[in-house]
């Protein structure tokens, strides 16, 4: 084939990925959140009030086993459609892991995946207070080192045999810190770094709501099993929990689409079985974060938040789950969660899916 052919092969054959690529995203960004903004605020109130009234707490279970119903037929026909490709490079993958449906295929392919789980050994040991990964001494010597596989090294059994625990040294970032942070807890999925800065980067335009919905799933599993106390929400003794999300200025919803943040968080309460408010709202505009360097960080987001007045009762006496995609200084997450405390918030975690190690 002449040169002139190949080239205009090579050129359709990359629009026709392109097509293809936007055809699975528009096709199931249409079917799984068709009735969602249509019916999010009689979901909401019931999810927010036990004295909800019995017509509308049964249109809100209607509505909700209805979307429920279309996106489990949308995930099994889609795979029928377009082979499943992976969400981050295009490459085919093969089917989920244990706890998806039989019919549900894996979201990243084997290298993205094998990129994306790197690093989470590493953030199993991550500090309880400010997500740093914390130095572990190994019991067999004084050295100390950093953790590669705490699953291993933390008091796990292989051959019924116990590996003893080791002792984690405290925390470098905390003691070096003048002021606490205003959140009480975190908890971070990824380091931001390869594949999982990729994940993030697309998880903040909705358009690629694939990727937030698996990024949500893990990161839902990660608060889990780093806070037993999750288990009691919705019990007597319990205070009431709840998820937000720290909002995006309007400008920048409109260019992106949406609140890919807030979308995040949706998802993450889904998977804790938890009710998402949307409790904050900005008051003037922001800059980029990661433009500015750390004292302009604080700078640019102080007093940028408020509670809203018809959330202010809601928020009082709660424990709050603040879901952000990526964490560099906490200038953001400190911010956000120092107007939720002034609001009247009993306790506030913090949980992202990436932490950035600049210092690493």
């Amino acid at each position: 084939m002449d040169p002139l052919g190949s080239e205009l092969q090579r050129h359709l054959g990359h629009r026709s990925d392109a097509i293809h690529k936007f055809s699975v995203r528009f096709l199931e960004d249409y079917f799984s959140r068709r009735f969602a903004r249509l019916l999010e605020k009689s979901v909401k109130f019931q999810n927010m009030s036990s004295l909800a009234p019995a017509p509308l707490r049964k249109t809100a279970a209607k509505a909700r086993f209805l979307r429920q119903s279309v996106e489990r037929f949308w995930e099994s026909l889609a795979p029928l459609i377009f082979p499943p490709v992976c969400v981050l490079c295009g490459e085919p993958t093969g089917r989920g892991t244990d706890r998806d449906s039989p019919r549900r295929y894996a979201t990243f392919c084997v290298n993205c995946e094998t990129s994306l789980l790197q690093s989470q050994p590493m953030m199993r040991t991550a500090c309880e207070q400010c997500g740093w990964p914390r130095q572990v001494r190994s019991p067999r010597g004084p050295s100390s080192r950093l953790a590669t596989d705490p699953l291993q090294e933390m008091g796990v059994q292989e051959m019924g045999v116990t590996v003893p625990e080791p002792e984690l040294l405290p925390c470098p970032k905390c003691a070096g810190r003048s002021f606490p942070h205003r959140f009480a807890r975190m908890t971070p999925l990824y380091r931001y770094h390869d594949a999982a800065r990729t994940a993030v980067v697309a998880a903040k335009y909705p358009c690629n709501s694939a990727v937030t919905r698996e990024l949500a799933m893990r990161l839902a599993d990660r608060c889990r099993s780093r806070w037993p106390d999750l288990a009691m929400a919705g019990h007597a003794p319990a205070p009431p929990l709840m998820v937000t999300s720290v909002p995006s200025p309007w400008i920048r919803q409109v260019r992106r689409g949406g609140s890919g943040t807030r979308l995040l968080a949706q998802y993450t309460a889904k998977n804790l079985r938890l009710p998402y408010v949307s409790l904050l709202r900005t008051t003037r505009p922001v800059a980029k974060q990661a433009l500015l360097d750390d004292d302009a960080r604080h700078e640019n987001v102080r007093g940028a938040f408020h509670v809203g007045q018809r959330w202010r009762q809601t928020s009082m006496d709660c424990d709050i789950i603040l879901v952000d995609d990526v964490m560099t200084t906490g200038a953001t997450a400190d911010e956000v969660a120092g107007v939720l405390m002034d609001a009247g918030a009993r306790r506030v975690s913090l949980a992202v899916v990436a932490l950035a190690m600049r210092d690493s």
